[in-house]
């Protein structure tokens, strides 16, 4: 990323480290080479054929890229989140005609055709991958494979299938490095991205734009829960599309999304005694997180959380999966985080981890008469429809993990060793 100022020039890795010197910036393709001079930007491509430089003028709200009086730009990002989807939803809802409005560079009839989608992605854009492997078979009838970008590369792509990468930066390097090699099979492309005019948008048919705005702090919070939001408008779209879905079933679907951000609002009125569970526990060697369905992806997210900014080695698991030998690692006092929004198997899990001697917190639905009784301590969410309830989750472990590294003293917007935009392979 190039940026052009008042007799200066500038080169960093994203927007928000250009926005203090100038809103003039200019995009690098691969393959490009930059030579910069006071006044001057040169472009041109390995051979020194000169490339023309496009400049494009930032019209971010400066403030989008300032704490805003929070103490960390995480914080901010977490409770911009009711209207991040607001805006991922705006406009792409017809809840009259119980569809959605989508540009997928397909036809209602291609997508009918589909035989499989197969989903690329790294970190947390995987985690929503793998949300969607459950969204898309249930809503639009559709087998998923969902693969880590760096392992994508070596597998083969099948025919009739829709390829989906989701990548916030739109330059994560393994998941463009995968779009590149799948577009030699002949398949359609669709990208999930947060930045307008990146370069996965160059590799595919169609890009479907979180629209949450800039993102500063390293771990994502607003572009994975706005990730969900757009996955799930595409699993309508394929629904109807297919005939998957009723008019009626996607309405109501629907209606129930464009309540979704005020209920993320009221989980954030949680805050306080979230944060009070996390200075609890925040001096914990070891966390573990466990979850079932669509609250699998959720419990390894979480987990990934608590890694990336408390630097508390954390576990998330299927809660089938414990006895299968991670419940060899439950001892006395070990916090589990139990994502019990989707139904009572949990319960069998979380009695195991109980009689081993661990702390439950439970995450569950208001009015559960039951999990008060075998949890340490219960965070009750606004009751929805499960798909929904995951990204009500997220909110939870996303602050869990931040008042923890709060308590702990740690640079929580630039963990150790981790860069916003991954653009090596």
């Amino acid at each position: 990323m190039l940026g052009r100022g008042e007799h200066a020039t500038y080169l960093a890795s994203d927007v928000p480290a250009l926005l203090p010197y100038t809103r003039d910036v200019i995009r690098m393709r691969d393959g490009e080479i930059a030579r910069l001079q006071e006044d001057s930007v040169e472009l041109m491509d390995l051979s020194g054929r000169p490339h023309a430089a496009e400049i494009e003028r930032i019209t971010w709200d400066t403030d989008s890229a300032e704490k805003g009086g929070y103490p960390h730009f995480m914080l901010k990002e977490i409770h911009e989140q009711p209207r991040a989807l607001r805006e991922t939803i705006a406009g792409r809802v017809s809840e009259i005609d119980g569809d959605v409005r989508l540009t997928l560079a397909m036809s209602d009839e291609e997508m009918h055709s589909l035989e499989r989608v197969s989903i690329i992605a790294c970190g947390t854009s995987y985690h929503a991958g793998l949300l969607a492997k459950y969204l898309f078979t249930r809503a639009a009838g559709l087998p998923v494979d969902v693969e880590v970008a760096s392992e994508f590369q070596h597998l083969s792509v099948r025919p009739k299938s829709l390829l989906l990468g989701i990548t916030q930066s739109g330059e994560t390097a393994d998941t463009l490095l995968a779009l590149k090699k799948a577009k030699t099979c002949g398949v359609r492309s669709l990208a999930i991205t947060n930045v307008v005019g990146s370069t996965v948008t160059e590799l595919v048919d169609g890009t479907i734009y979180t629209r949450c705005g800039p993102e500063i702090g390293v771990a994502a919070t607003k572009t994975f829960t706005s990730q969900l939001v757009a996955l799930i408008l595409v699993a309508v779209r394929l629904g109807r599309a297919r005939g998957h879905l009723t008019p009626d079933q996607a309405r109501k679907m629907l209606i129930e999304l464009s309540k979704l951000p005020g209920l993320v609002q009221r989980v954030l009125e949680k805050r306080d005694q979230i944060k009070e569970i996390a200075e609890t526990y925040a001096g914990a060697a070891t966390y573990f997180f466990i979850g079932r369905d669509y609250l699998y992806p959720i419990a390894l997210e979480g987990a990934l959380k608590m890694k990336e900014i408390a630097y508390i080695p954390s576990e998330g698991y299927a809660g089938g999966e414990l006895k299968h030998g991670p419940l060899a690692l439950i001892t006395e006092r070990t916090p589990v985080v139990a994502l019990a929004t989707c139904g009572k198997k949990i319960q069998s899990n979380i009695k195991e981890v109980r009689a081993r001697g661990a702390e439950v917190i439970a995450i569950s639905t208001e009015g559960d008469p039951d999990i008060g009784k075998v949890a340490s301590v219960v965070i009750e969410l606004p009751e929805t429809r499960p798909v929904f309830s995951a990204v009500l989750c997220t909110v939870v472990v996303q602050l869990l993990a931040y008042y923890t590294a709060s308590k702990l003293g740690l640079a929580i917007d630039k963990p150790r060793n981790l860069a916003k935009c991954v653009t090596v392979e």
